[in-house]
Order: structure tokens, then sequence, then C-alpha cells
């Protein structure tokens, strides 16, 4: 759900959609993170869905869903390794830091009653993309994408357009373990990582958040999420391959302006 480069105060704006990527809201949420003996204390505060637009009864569906998750809820979160243990009460579950500031997630929050899977990735010191699906065992309910900045900044926006033109950065190839294999100067365009030759599959897109999953060879699969954020110029993704079905390599990228 989060990650300790984010301690301290925070506004969230998380973007709702249904399963079929059918815009429903935003949700307003505060996060504090507070260091206590062995564990980082994390209470999240939800308001209600603000909703802009005529829902459908599907989006009214999930509408209703993720209005179950409003007021505060609380758990510790405990570092070992790499490894980020979330130890409940109202969310229980693991993560893993595949680098400082770039974290996935998946476990369940106990009394909202749905699965999660989530990843956050640290932009820049005072902003982080974040999201995440909700599910009944695999049954999608929700969609989120968000963005995340201190508290004193006032709630952010997280726009979808693209963003035109040139932008650079560095790639990172990293080991099931953890360990950062290499690092790659990366100078990108808008087609850069949409050329995928040889690699066949769907892509599926949920307002700023793009999620992409093809069959690279025989045997051989990938598991991408990537985020465009225009107000501070950066995309920024993971992605996973799997060999066999075992973790192979994990690439994480953070490209600006």
């Amino acid at each position: 759900m989060t990650n300790i480069s984010f301690i301290g105060s925070w506004l969230v704006s998380e973007y709702l959609y249904t399963p079929v990527g059918e815009y429903v809201g935003v949700i307003h949420q505060r996060r504090q993170l507070i260091p206590k003996d062995d564990v980082i204390r994390v209470i999240q505060h939800c308001e209600p869905v603000k909703v802009t637009t005529e829902l459908s009864e599907n989006a009214k569906e999930t509408l209703e869903i993720m209005n179950k998750r409003v007021g505060e809820f609380v758990f510790d979160l405990k570092l070992v390794g790499k490894a980020r243990h979330y130890l409940g009460e109202d969310v229980i579950g693991g993560g893993f830091s595949w680098r400082d500031g770039v974290l996935t997630a998946r476990g369940f929050w106990t009394r909202f009653g749905y699965n999660f899977t989530s990843f956050s990735i640290l932009l820049n010191p005072k902003r982080q993309v974040t999201g995440g699906k909700f599910f009944i065992a695999n049954q999608e309910v929700a969609t989120i994408v968000g963005v995340a900045v201190p508290e004193n900044e006032g709630y952010p926006e997280l726009s979808d357009s693209k963003i035109s033109g040139d932008y650079k950065g560095e790639r990172f190839l990293i080991s099931p373990d953890g360990e950062l294999l290499e690092t790659m100067e990366v100078t990108a365009n808008e087609t850069t990582f949409t050329d995928k030759d040889g690699m066949r599959g769907n892509e599926k897109k949920y307002g700023a958040l793009t999620e992409t999953e093809t069959v690279d060879a025989p045997g051989q699969t990938t598991s991408a999420i990537e985020v465009v954020d225009n107000v501070s110029g950066s995309i920024a993704g993971i992605w996973k391959t799997f060999r066999d079905e075992k973790l192979s390599q994990v690439y994480v990228y953070v490209l600006r302006k």
C-alpha cells in the first residue's frame, strides 16, 4: 500500500474505475505513516467517492462497493529486508520493495472485505503515483490509479493525457530477490515501450494507468503497468517477466521530460 520513502502526512487522490475501465469518480484520502517501535503505523482516512458524471449500472455497483471503504483504517507495516509485512488489523498481507520508493503488494482489507493488489512509485521526494485493484478472490470489482503529495500541498490531480515528445531517465533491471543487475540510460518517446516487437497479448487503460499482458516467447510472459503523470512530466513503469510461471526479472523505470 505504501513505502518507507513516504513517511509523514500525505494527501491522496485516487481515480476509481470499473473493471471494464469506466470512470466512476475520485476518492480523497489522508494518509499518515508514523514510525512506532519496530513497525510503521499506517493511518488512512478515506472519503466517499466524488462523482462528477452520469454512471452506468455497472459503475453504480463499483461506487456502492468503494463507498464501504469510508472512514479511518489503521494497520502496522513491518520491514523485513526488502519485504513489507502488513500486520493488520485493517490491512493484512505483504509487499516487496524493488527499489527505494518502488513497491508492489497484495493482501486483504479485513473490515472492507476485499482482496487487493497494489503498486506505488515515488516520482520525486514530493510526488508518488499509486494504484491497484480490489477483488472477491479473483473477481475484480474496482481499479484505482492515484497520486499522493505532502499534506501542505492540497489534494493533487492526475491527468490521463499523453506526454508528447522525448523524455529521459533510467531503467533498472532487477532480479527476483531484489538485486540490481543493470542500470540503463533511456531516451524514449510515446512509441518506445508500445512497440513490443514479437510480443503478443493485450493492454487495458484506466485513465493514466496502462496495464499490459504479453507472451514474449514460448514459456515467457510479461505483466506490465505504466502510469503517465503530466503534472510532473513523468512516465513510470514496472514490468515483471515470468519464465515457466516463475518470476525471472523485473524492470523499473521513471522517465521525465
